[in-house]
């Protein structure tokens, strides 16, 4: 068995069947590079997950065909559930911690629904890092982008 295969074996998004019964939720789209998925539960109605269907662990690793579409799939997901909920927006989450496939969490926002963004996504006490360290991270970023 090939480490790309086994990975796909033990990977949760991998096997569709049991992440939608794990996570609740159900298949509201696909084509043959993506999927979509509404959770049905919990206090934002819409919220959903949009991966691919081939295993790619985390977004750092986007190449080829999923790479080339992601834009237009995720401005056409975002806007689907923007307008299926009546939202003013849909945020885009990308945490790959806990499953290492890449998903997509999407939000969508009405004032006054359970969901915080901005700060309340961080540990209240926490210190702002220094403005060299934010400077330093800017420009290495803009080297890497070219």
């Amino acid at each position: 068995m090939t480490g790309a295969v086994a990975q796909n074996r033990r990977c949760l998004l991998c096997n569709t069947a049991e992440a939608d019964a794990h996570f609740r939720r159900t298949r509201v789209w696909e084509d043959d590079l993506w999927r979509l998925s509404v959770v049905l539960t919990g206090p934002i109605p819409g919220f959903a997950h949009l991966e691919p269907r081939r295993h790619i662990p985390f977004i750092t690793q986007l190449d080829g065909p999923e790479a080339a579409t992601l834009g237009s799939v995720l401005a056409r997901a975002t806007e689907s559930l923007r307008r299926a909920t009546g939202a003013e927006r849909t945020y885009v989450y990308v945490f790959g911690d806990h499953v290492p496939h890449l998903h997509f969490n999407l939000a969508p926002h009405r004032t006054g629904d359970a969901l915080r963004g901005g700060p309340g996504l961080l540990d209240p006490d926490a210190a702002d890092a220094d403005v060299a360290s934010h400077a330093a991270v800017a420009a290495a970023v803009q080297r890497a982008m070219g």
